[in-house]
């Protein structure tokens, strides 16, 4: 015969008990899914390899670990998720803190091809601000100082102290001043390009593009194909436009361009992929630049990608050093290395880095003269490395 309350008693202590259990195993899902990075990440591990089979490109790691012959880790599925998010197409800086938002989508077939982007004849100011701003080096938990002057942020999933390391060590390089090709310099954006002089505000309905070459960031990179060529330095100056009369795909294509000269040119060392910024936040453009030489200059920031780059260290280490001869050479030219968690076709050499002289709001004038500065200081680089 039971004791009164004993029925109640036992129903008491059960769902007590069912209440610890789950208060634990919440404690607990919590904790293992911000070890694994979110359930998001967990259920893609769990499906990886049927992601791998639909998505091969995108299994390639992006990890490595210190040893220069080891690379291996984790698969990277960001820019899967950045396509299951819907994203595609140019997207400008939201937030300047951001990632550079390149596009690297693959080609769309439902874009509508454009139509010819001549660069107009007179530009209206009906569209926001121009604000002309130098970008210093604030130090932050996300930034470093490099060893031989100026700074990196890190706005990737790498290792902070992975990345210091590899800034201590100098890039493997070796530059032949015999005339053979050693550098290419493309533009997987070709039609990116600048306001005709300095400009308080701009057109709302200019879209800072033409197929207008002299007048693009083309103009940009012969100014640094010039300035190497003029160190001695063997360069081959690619105009292919990648970016029109479709833009999205575009970094596909420049890579089987890129494939294809390194095929051609097996002397070469370094690529660089030479952009402009667009530094948009609530209807106002940031123009960054600085003054050398009692002359405005836009300034430049090297941009090294990590995601599917197994030897992006390489790369970084590369980064670091024409960052420091910039900086010495020109106090205040640039804004700090950015790694971010993107590719950008830097896994084709160990030098492959992208380049971003000013945004939309500078001077095609300032954004030429950036370029002939960091095409001298780079020729200098290299001619120690020969």
């Amino acid at each position: 015969m039971q004791r009164p309350g004993f029925k109640k008693s036992i129903t008491e202590f059960a769902a007590g008990g069912l209440f610890a259990f789950a208060v634990l195993y919440g404690v607990g899902l919590t904790l293992f899914l911000k070890g694994t990075g979110g359930l998001f990440r967990l259920v893609s591990e769990a499906s990886g390899g049927s992601m791998a089979l639909s998505f091969p490109q995108l299994t390639e790691s992006s990890q490595t670990d210190t040893a220069d012959s080891a690379d291996g880790g984790y698969p990277d599925y960001s820019r899967l998720f950045e396509l299951m998010e819907g994203g595609g197409g140019y997207r400008p800086y939201q937030s300047l803190g951001d990632s550079p938002a390149e596009a690297e989508d693959p080609e769309d077939p439902n874009e509508e091809p454009k139509e010819p982007l001549p660069y107009p004849d007179a530009l209206n100011s009906d569209g926001g601000r121009i604000i002309r701003r130098t970008y210093s080096y604030t130090p932050s938990s996300s930034c470093i100082e490099l060893p031989g002057g100026g700074m990196l942020r890190n706005s990737s999933s790498s290792d902070m102290e992975y990345i210091k390391e590899q800034l201590e060590r100098e890039p493997e390089l070796e530059i032949s001043l015999d005339g053979s090709p050693q550098v290419i310099i493309m533009h997987t954006h070709t039609t990116e390009c600048y306001e005709p002089y300095q400009r308080e505000s701009y057109d709302s309905e200019f879209s800072s593009r033409t197929t207008e070459l002299d007048k693009s960031v083309v103009a940009v990179g012969r100014e640094i194909a010039d300035a190497l060529e003029a160190a001695g330095i063997g360069v081959i100056h690619d105009t292919a436009v990648h970016d029109y009369p479709r833009y999205s795909g575009a970094y596909d294509r420049s890579s089987e361009r890129v494939i294809s000269l390194l095929e051609e040119y097996p002397t070469v060392k370094i690529v660089l992929d030479i952009h402009r910024d667009a530094m948009e936040d609530s209807g106002v453009r940031y123009a960054p630049v600085c003054e050398v030489d009692g002359r405005s200059a836009a300034q430049v920031m090297i941009v090294c990608g990590c995601t599917n780059v197994p030897r992006y260290r390489y790369n970084l280490r590369l980064a670091s050093k024409i960052q420091s001869k910039l900086e010495k050479d020109y106090p205040g030219l640039t804004r700090p290395i950015l790694v971010a968690d993107r590719n950008y076709n830097q896994e084709l050499t160990k030098g492959s880095l992208l380049i971003e002289v000013g945004s939309s709001a500078n001077s095609l004038d300032e954004a030429l003269y950036a370029g002939r500065l960091v095409g001298m200081s780079l020729g200098e680089l290299l001619s120690e490395y020969s």
